[in-house]
């Protein structure tokens, strides 16, 4: 696989690392990183599920997945990990943080680590899991410096996405098999719905991490349940199945990764937004703050 800009690391140091999603356009908006994860033993790699530069001075998510020595991802990781953080170079870290395993209805385990990293520079991640170590790195930047995605406390960015009716030069409009419920109306007219909004940002078709459809798939379960209250919106990540061009959604949001879902009260404030990864329990627990 061609290591493009739309390339993340999830752990590694073949150059077959896995994509967020496909296409080998250098044009795309995506950012990545090729460098690879430190190990401090050789049964255990952290897989790192994120962009590997972060804002610094936020409330950041950054989901960690196991890996082994041969960097391949496991798939009945320990219950939990516990992490500490410290600058880089240095013996000083955190306190012990322990980040239980998520896997509910997704195919790969992960560890959603929440922190905040106080200064710029570079920062390692140690992990403890099931007695072995591993580490792994992030950079803190200013804000400026990392794109402008919109988050908790801002406001959507009202789009006339891609519908049934209006594909707005979109083809195809969801590559999900069969097509996602969630193109009878744009974000515009969510946001004026008088509902709360579920927006994601998406690409089942060619997410090459297999994590693009299956959380698409547990937004789908849950329609039913939060039709009254929750306006449901999915947007792909192409122009068409060449895989080249970013679609309007992505260049709109600044978004240099994928999946991304953004979580809003009817008035458009987000709530949360949840990236790369989720699971149904993470899901459900923003689902149930957003209307409570």
């Amino acid at each position: 696989m061609p290591l493009t800009r739309r390339t993340f690391l999830l752990g590694g140091a073949s150059a077959a690392v896995l994509a967020a999603c496909g296409g080998n356009d250098d044009d795309a908006p995506a950012s990545g990183s090729t460098s690879t994860p430190t190990t401090a033993t050789a049964g255990l790699t952290i897989a790192r599920v994120f962009a590997p530069t972060q804002p610094v001075g936020t409330e950041l998510r950054l989901p960690l997945a196991l890996a082994d020595g041969e960097q391949a991802i496991l798939d009945d990781p320990p219950a939990s990990i516990t992490v500490r953080y410290g600058p880089e170079g240095s013996s000083e870290r955190s306190e012990p943080i322990e980040v239980e395993r998520h896997d509910d209805g997704i195919p790969t385990p992960y560890f959603p680590l929440v922190l905040t990293l106080p200064e710029i520079g570079s920062w390692q991640l140690d992990i403890e899991a099931a007695g072995q170590r591993a580490a792994a790195s992030v950079k803190a930047v200013a804000a400026n410096e990392v794109p402008a995605v919109p988050g908790r406390g801002e406001p959507l960015i009202a789009l006339p996405t891609p519908t049934t009716e209006q594909p707005g030069g979109v083809d195809p409009i969801c590559t999900r098999d069969p097509v996602c419920p969630f193109h009878d109306q744009t974000l515009e007219a969510a946001m004026s719905s008088g509902k709360a909004i579920a927006f994601l940002i998406s690409t089942p078709q060619f997410c090459q991490t297999a994590i693009c459809g299956p959380v698409l798939d547990l937004l789908v379960a849950r329609q039913e349940q939060y039709a009254e209250t929750v306006a449901f919106v999915h947007a792909e990540v192409y122009t068409d199945s060449t895989a080249k061009t970013p679609a309007p959604a992505v260049q709109a949001y600044g978004l240099t990764w994928e999946p991304s879902l953004f979580l809003a009260m009817p008035d458009g404030t987000i709530t949360s937004r949840l990236d790369y990864t989720y699971d149904a329990v993470e899901l459900d627990r923003a689902l149930s703050l957003l209307v409570q």
